[in-house]
């Protein structure tokens, strides 16, 4: 009987372990959207994290910049159809709202569409 008792108490002691994993795990996972660095926008969806490229509005909880929505809108002249199936991890809200963001913050975005400009050799 004194076996199956350590037994029992080694998987407690074990199940103590995983959930305190899980827990750290979860808070890792919840991050962006609990950093306390995050800086939030006048834009539900976006939001800039000084560790995420430099600051860059981004897409709540994600690493894409408002930058990549508005060069597949403009650019590539994707729809924001074609574009949550081409990021199919977006919701049309977070695309709509990168667009909004865009209309609102038109000379700081271009900005950034000017510095990651690849260079083409002609």
């Amino acid at each position: 009987m004194t076996e199956i008792s350590l037994d029992i108490q080694s998987v407690l002691q074990r199940i103590d372990a995983l959930e305190r994993e899980l827990k750290q795990l979860r808070q890792a996972l919840l991050l962006p959207a609990n950093n306390p660095a995050a800086q939030p926008t006048d834009h539900p969806y976006i939001e800039r994290v000084p560790k995420i490229l430099s600051g860059e509005p981004i897409i709540k909880n994600t690493r894409t910049p408002v930058r990549a929505i508005v060069e597949h809108y403009l650019i590539l002249g994707d729809t924001p159809d074609e574009i949550a199936s081409q990021l199919p991890y977006l919701r049309l809200a977070q695309i709509f709202d990168a667009l909004s963001y865009y209309e609102d913050h038109r000379e700081e975005i271009d900005k950034y569409i000017e510095m990651n400009r690849v260079p083409v050799n002609d």
